[in-house]
């Protein structure tokens, strides 16, 4: 099996979810993502994440906009080679970049294993050796529109005969002005790599017309999420989402990125850095974590 050259998120291969004021779009067969979601509020259509409108894209290019998951890793591996049980393992880099990144899951095409007006429920078989992973797993993606807003649900099963290495995560390029959290560590990170751990001082972050990073861990799970005017978003998360991703790029959306483990931490657990959050599942454990967004009143 072959990762696909392209994604097509063409209407065709869409599906679209409504349920009171909120309406998303889903597509299977463009890494599963979520393109666009929006809700009507007494001002008119607010549109909660940067939509991805493009029918088509290269794999590897991916529009900045909407919502992916991350799987079997967040972020990037440095050089595109992780050292795992004393052996040192070459990926596929992303191309024009030396690092893997984000993981295959949101370059792959999703099987649509289930429809309501409301909810999408994806499936995704990664076979072992694919981009260099060597392990083989299971992906299922749940999404799903309530009252309050959009919840996302992700569980991946180890299918091979060997424990393996794993992260999830999930990568929402929001709209937003400003995000709080509290977490206790923010990492020292050179070009988008984290290096170590040092303690946190800050609790709000703001878009700018700069491009920051920030990694975070220790986190509590939650993030309150603002615009410059009209409601909110309340962030909450189930599962071991300790680790937390902020990311700016230029003023053009703000990304609020929960996640199992920090950036590289495959590589620097084996150089001895504590705290990544790497986690090992067993042949056919599951790891499963969620994130719920809340529209505030």
């Amino acid at each position: 099996m072959k990762m696909p050259v392209e994604m097509d998120a063409s209407p065709a291969q869409c599906l679209t979810l409504a349920l009171g004021r909120h309406r998303a779009r889903v597509a299977p067969a463009a890494g599963g993502r979520v393109l666009e979601w929006s809700s009507d509020l007494p001002g008119g259509r607010r549109d909660w994440l940067a939509p991805v409108l493009a029918p088509r894209w290269p794999a590897h290019e991916w529009p900045k906009g909407g919502i992916f998951p991350l799987a079997p890793f967040s972020n990037r591996i440095r050089d595109a080679r992780m050292t795992w049980a004393g052996e040192q393992l070459r990926l596929q880099p992303l191309p024009g970049q030396p690092h893997a990144l984000h993981g295959q899951a949101q370059r792959m095409v999703w099987e649509i294993l289930d429809t309501q007006p409301h909810q999408a429920v994806l499936g995704l078989h990664h076979p072992a050796g694919l981009d260099g992973w060597p392990w083989a797993w299971q992906l299922r993606q749940v999404i799903t529109l309530g009252a309050h807003g959009l919840d996302i649900e992700l569980s991946l099963q180890n299918q091979d005969c060997r424990p393996s290495p794993v992260g999830l995560g999930l990568h929402p390029y929001f709209t937003a002005d400003s995000v709080r959290a509290v977490a206790t560590r923010d990492w020292a990170h050179k070009q988008e790599l984290a290096l170590f751990p040092c303690p946190n001082r800050q609790d709000r972050w703001r878009r700018t017309p700069e491009t920051w990073t920030a990694f975070l861990s220790g986190w509590t799970g939650a993030a309150s999420i603002a615009w410059a005017e009209g409601p909110g978003i309340e962030m909450t998360t189930r599962g071991p989402l300790n680790h937390l991703v902020l990311h700016c790029n230029t003023g053009r959306y703000l990304c609020v990125e929960p996640a199992t483990h920090v950036c590289d931490a495959a590589n620097l657990a084996a150089a001895g850095v504590p705290g990544t959050g790497l986690m090992t599942l067993a042949p056919q454990e599951t790891l499963t974590i969620g994130m719920t967004l809340s529209v505030r009143p």
